[in-house]
């Protein structure tokens, strides 16, 4: 049986997602999708697009504060303490590492940005 190389500990969330990156100067399209699961190091996100090997992409994951919880390696728990509202969208940024036929496999970086959701705002996410 092949042994696991992840390190960290994988989440199964399938969270909200929105995928952008820049591959041309004037074209950057969003892709909307879901995230498999993620870990503090990466993500596996859902996609038929063709992304290429070692594309940077920024990432945009919803999810509720419950969630963000579980995923604690984001932020420290004083910094938990401090959000409000029950929804948030997380931006991160990364590398496309791997390519498969339901998706890719992506490393963060360590810009990451958290934008609460107010409750008028879900509606439209």
């Amino acid at each position: 049986m092949p042994q696991e190389k992840r390190e960290q500990e994988r989440f199964t969330l399938n969270l909200h997602a929105r995928i952008s990156y820049r591959h041309t100067e004037d074209k950057s399209p969003v892709i909307e999708t879901v995230a498999a699961n993620i870990a503090a190091g990466g993500a596996f996100l859902k996609t038929a697009h063709p992304f290429p090997m070692a594309a940077k992409i920024s990432v945009e994951f919803f999810l509720s504060v419950d969630d963000l919880k579980k995923l604690r390696f984001i932020l420290s728990l004083e910094s938990l303490k401090q959000v409000t509202g029950r929804n948030i969208w997380v931006r991160a940024s990364g590398i496309v590492i791997r390519r498969e036929a339901d998706g890719i496999g992506i490393i963060f970086d360590t810009d990451y940005q958290l934008t609460p959701i107010h409750p008028s705002q879900v509606a439209n996410s």
